[in-house]
């Protein structure tokens, strides 16, 4: 781990409270981890050559004939 030193203005720390900052800190760079993650996904996703467009199209249609050919061929 590593530690990170930067200037705050005493004011605003008096006003908030460092725990506040701390814990706004932590769930800033809890976020941009995630957010790091996804982006890692969809680079993989795409270097894959996985097309969820035509994926849920074929699922889409699919679904539509399997559910004409059980409740619509009967009437």
């Amino acid at each position: 781990m590593s530690v990170i030193q930067f200037n705050i203005d005493d004011a605003y720390v008096q006003s908030i409270g460092i725990q506040v900052i701390k814990e706004f800190m932590e769930r800033q760079l809890s976020l941009l981890s995630t957010q790091t993650i996804g982006e890692k996904i969809i680079h993989a996703i795409h270097e894959s050559g996985f097309d969820h467009k035509k994926e849920l199209e074929e699922s889409r249609s699919e679904a539509w004939h399997e559910y004409k050919i059980k409740y619509l061929a009967s009437c």
